[in-house]
């Protein structure tokens, strides 16, 4: 059976539909959603069916409000593994691969340059896949043709083909 509980009086200064309309993650969004609902006078067990949780989480919710305002309700930032390289520092290791990639002659750099240059510059050792991750971060994913040797005489391979061309 449901226990009344005491509805704050801070939840009359919030519009919860405006917040659930402008929330970004859905979570936030079924949070605002049973604050609304709450504030219509709705049973936290009603709200519960409605959005299909559990009523404690309904009352977690409502507590959460209660003790931090609308902070408590707002979703937080720190779940999932943070890169190792911050995004205030993405603009230059970004230069730094393309510096590094102007510094080659002949070729591309590959993911074992951009590992290197993560561990002598930023004191960063991951693998692989990592690397190519904070390459996509910084906006750097490319797909290239074979590279070119740098001695390689265009001339004479266009020669080449016109010689050996299938007929």
């Amino acid at each position: 059976m449901d226990t009344t509980i005491f509805i704050p009086e801070e939840l009359e200064k919030y519009d919860f539909i405006k917040l659930y309309k402008s929330a970004k993650h859905p979570r936030e969004k079924n949070r605002f959603l049973a604050l609304s609902h709450f504030k219509e006078g709705k049973r936290p067990l009603e709200i519960a069916e409605l959005l299909r949780v559990t009523r404690n989480t309904v009352y977690r919710w409502i507590r959460n409000f209660k003790t931090h305002g609308i902070d408590g309700v707002k979703e937080k930032p720190g779940r999932g593994k943070k890169p190792f390289i911050p995004d205030s520092e993405s603009e230059a290791f970004r230069s730094a691969v393309l510096e590094l990639q102007r510094g080659r002659s002949g070729g591309v750099i590959i993911g074992k340059d951009v590992l290197h240059l993560m561990k002598d510059k930023y004191g960063v050792k991951c693998s692989l896949k990592s690397a190519y991750n904070h390459l996509k971060r910084a906006r750097l994913v490319w797909i290239s043709a074979r590279s070119r040797h740098p001695n390689a005489n265009r001339e004479e391979q266009e020669e080449f083909k016109k010689n050996f061309a299938k007929e």
